[in-house]
């Protein structure tokens, strides 16, 4: 009897023991399971952030690269602005070679009114008065050849600010038609024809 109780006593603590075992290692399982799991969310997290961190940086270096090339390029059109303004001041100095770029002037503003016969008037600066009066023959000269008859051109008693460091305006005795060559607008229409050149040559 005592065998007995023993036998079955051994035989129930067997299965005790094997469904421990069989507990623990469905438990280990779940827990190496629940771990993988873990472990796989924390990567795909962390690698997303590490591609959102590339792309920021890759996109902050693009807008540096970027705003380098537009000081570059402002720089390189500040240079050649400032050789332009150098040169016309020079030539402003040098009386006969600017009474010649008078001269063509005027021609060039008349020819592009396209006013005929029509008396025009152009404007200066007063220091250029007299360079303008004494190139007034070679202008109608100019324009005579250009479009095959007489320029009908006189002197205005208004004069152009400083600012526009030199050249003239020619327009129509009421003033409401005019062509405008003077020195700042020329330097301005210099810079917006260089624009794009650059834009081209420092981003292709």
């Amino acid at each position: 009897m005592v065998g007995f109780i023993t036998s079955e006593a051994r035989e129930k603590a067997a299965e005790i023991e094997q469904e421990a075992d069989e507990t623990y290692t469905i438990e280990k399982q779940r827990m190496i399971e629940a771990e993988k799991k873990k472990i796989k969310i924390e990567y795909e997290r962390k690698e997303k952030q590490v591609s959102v961190e590339k792309r920021i940086q890759q996109s902050n270096l693009q807008k540096e690269q970027r705003l380098r090339v537009l000081k570059e390029r402002e720089r390189l059109m500040q240079e050649m602005l400032v050789d332009t303004r150098t040169k016309m001041t020079a030539l402003t100095k040098d009386l006969p070679r600017y009474s010649a770029a008078l001269a063509q002037l005027i021609a060039q503003s008349a020819v592009e009114l396209r006013m005929g016969n029509a008396t025009l008037v152009v404007i200066v600066m007063k220091r250029d008065q007299g360079a303008v009066k004494g190139c007034l023959n070679d202008a109608k000269a100019s324009y005579k050849k250009a479009c095959g008859h007489d320029l009908q051109i006189t002197v205005s008693d208004k004069t152009l600010d400083e600012a526009e460091q030199g050249g003239v305006i020619v327009e129509s005795v009421d003033g409401r038609i005019k062509s405008i060559n003077t020195f700042k607008a020329r330097e301005e229409s210099i810079y917006n024809d260089l624009l794009p050149r650059f834009r081209n040559l420092l981003f292709e």
